[in-house]
């Protein structure tokens, strides 16, 4: 919900922003690479949550490995995109979500109490059976909390959705910056990101 909330609202303003300098909304200059990296990575991480879910335990026991692997081609993609400002905060994102599940099992702990104010007991009592691959109840055991899923939106904002990490947030940020530059046309003067 927050990611989509945030692509919406950027397209929103880069619109506005691009008619208020009057330039032609014109994305074709943008060239992406190796996206079908982020949707491989999407997509394995979509499907060993469905079968975790249905009982399948031995996803939930390798989900460092599974998860790894997600991080692996997502970076891989990024790394490719690199001139786009956005994404190197995206994957500043992305590189403290996997360093909290990495150093977890290959699982993001979840504060329950935070969860429980997002109205969400279904998800509640996946994580608590630990039938839940990609989550695991935060607890004393459990390393780098400050990192872990303990935010939430409130409001609408939060129906819906899962607690949110820090990690969460800055990616949030980075798709934020991707999307407004591209629609706006800003990408056009500063298309690359000098290394």
């Amino acid at each position: 919900m927050l990611y989509l909330l945030v692509i919406l609202l950027a397209i929103i303003l880069g619109v506005l922003f691009g008619t208020f300098k009057r330039k032609k909304l014109d994305i074709s200059y943008i060239r992406l690479e190796k996206v079908w990296l982020a949707f491989l990575a999407f997509g394995i991480q979509t499907i060993t949550r469905i079968f975790s879910m249905k009982g399948v335990s031995f996803l939930v026991k390798y989900s460092w490995l599974t998860q790894g692997v997600v991080f692996v081609l997502l970076f891989v993609a990024l790394w490719y995109n690199r001139k786009h400002l956005g994404l190197w905060i995206i994957a500043l994102g992305a590189s403290l979500n996997a360093l909290v599940m990495m150093v977890n099992g290959g699982r993001m702990p979840v504060s329950l109490e935070k969860l429980v104010k997002v109205d969400m007991p279904e998800f509640i009592e996946l994580i608590k059976s630990g039938a839940d691959n990609k989550h695991v109840v935060m607890s004393e055991a459990t390393k780098l909390n400050f990192l872990a899923d303990i935010f939430y939106l409130p409001g609408f904002l939060g129906k819906g959705a899962y607690v949110l990490s820090i990690g969460d947030y800055i990616v949030a940020a980075g798709l934020f910056i991707f999307v407004f530059g591209m629609v706006s046309g800003s990408y056009k003067k500063h298309e690359e990101v000098k290394i």
